[in-house]
């Protein structure tokens, strides 16, 4: 970047970088901001602003260092603070995001983003009516809050209210039209009130737009089982022939790679588990565990990505619209899930996911012959397979199969890595 005209003062600097960081130049922007606080050493905003770039860019650590400088400066800044709150929702600090958001809101009471993401904690903590409410409250703030109407329609679908869900999912797109996950939501809401003119009218516009994901595949998949309607299916038209397993511990250490990271991580005192209705007998890690810089995952993420690599050498000749469109950027999201005996994970998918993974860390001796298996299918009746995981098995297979894992009956707990290629 060129030298800083000197003639410009401190908030002239600061327009010019938040310009360039709204057309996502990130460099200049970043340079820009160093320059306000090379002038100014205790500018709030630059260090506010400074984190988010960080945040984006997935070096959350620097991020956290630059909100929290921000907040030392001015304990009054509700944007630092809401920030702040954010990235500790995605390393799964669910307490932590709690207080910095109520703080956000003690100092702005209609702050709207800020009781958007106050929702966001109370639904990872189970409490969906509180989640509702702070939705409400954005929305009654701001009737356009496009992450609020579209976090109220998720939620609403959730606890099995799809017509309601509709009304919110529609409001969402009218203020945005274009945003994927908004039209997946509808998808799935048509597909739940057994609407098929509505949901196939909808499924040839998206289609036709060129939108593609998993949850377009899945309820491509699960409508022609339901319908018997065959239409093409942009992500992937045979997803069960796309399941591959792989024993991990004959390929890599697993004991001191695997089950010694996955052990640090579950002793980490600051990750909170996630109230999840799919487990029976078990709990979930919240937020994503690749994100959390507490702990060195570096290690295991080498091997998912090297795993994630063989898989499309694997199927390097297919013509699945996943494959053939693979992300050009994608991060990895995961979790863990650990259960005891007559756990078991109800059928689901992840619908933010492109390929999506498990690791099992430690499965209980079999006491039946499928005992602990994962199941994959189109829906949770028919077009399905069983697959005998053991201790070291990774599963790979396309987001838009359904899962779920059968109980078992064995004192040892059942520990799993699991996760995800999102597409950034």
């Amino acid at each position: 970047m060129k030298n800083i005209n000197k003639n410009l003062t401190v908030n002239e600097v600061f327009k010019l970088a938040i310009e360039n960081h709204q057309k996502n130049n990130l460099t200049q922007a970043q340079n820009l901001y160093n320059e306000v606080l090379k002038r100014k050493p205790n500018h709030t905003g630059a260090y506010n602003n400074l984190g988010m770039i960080s945040f984006n860019l997935g070096d959350y650590q620097k991020a956290t260092n630059y909100f929290e400088k921000s907040i030392e400066i001015n304990p009054n800044s509700a944007h630092a603070h809401n920030n702040l709150g954010v990235l500790s929702i995605e390393e799964g600090k669910m307490q932590k995001a709690k207080n910095c958001h109520e703080r956000a809101i003690q100092l702005e009471p209609d702050y709207a983003d800020a009781h958007c993401n106050l929702g966001l904690v109370f639904k990872e903590l189970g409490d969906n009516q509180k989640a509702k409410s702070c939705y409400e409250k954005a929305i009654n703030i701001n009737p356009n809050h496009l992450d609020a109407n579209g976090n109220l329609a998720n939620l609403l679908y959730e606890i099995g209210e799809p017509q309601k869900a509709i009304i919110y999912y529609e409001k969402a797109i009218k203020i945005k039209p274009g945003v994927s996950n908004l039209s997946d939501g509808l998808l799935k809401a048509l597909y739940k009130i057994d609407n098929q003119s509505l949901l196939y009218k909808k499924l040839d516009t998206i289609i036709k737009e060129g939108q593609m994901n998993a949850v377009i595949g899945s309820v491509c998949s699960r409508a022609e089982a339901k319908y018997g309607v065959k239409k093409n299916n942009p992500f992937c038209n045979k997803p069960l022939e796309y399941v591959l397993k792989t024993n991990l511990i004959k390929k890599y250490d697993f004991q001191s790679i695997i089950i010694k990271g996955v052990k640090n991580i579950l002793k980490n005192n600051f990750i909170s588990n996630r109230t999840q209705k799919l487990i029976t007998n078990g709990y979930q890690t919240a937020g994503n565990i690749f994100a959390n810089k507490d702990f060195d995952t570096t290690e295991i993420q080498k091997i998912i990505y090297a795993e994630i690599e063989n898989y499309r050498y694997q199927f390097r000749d297919s013509k699945e619209g996943f494959l053939k469109n693979w992300p050009s950027n994608y991060k990895l999201s995961g979790w863990i899930v650990s259960m005891k005996k007559g756990g078991k994970l109800s059928a689901h998918m992840h619908e933010l996911g492109w390929l999506s993974g498990s690791i099992y860390v430690n499965v209980p001796h079999k006491l039946n012959t499928d005992s602990g298996n994962l199941v994959v299918c189109i829906d949770e009746n028919i077009n399905k397979k069983s697959i005998d995981v053991i201790t070291g098995s990774l599963c790979l297979f396309p987001s838009s199969l359904l899962h779920y894992t059968v109980p078992f009956e064995a004192d040892e707990e059942r520990i799993v890595l699991a996760f995800d290629v999102e597409p950034n």
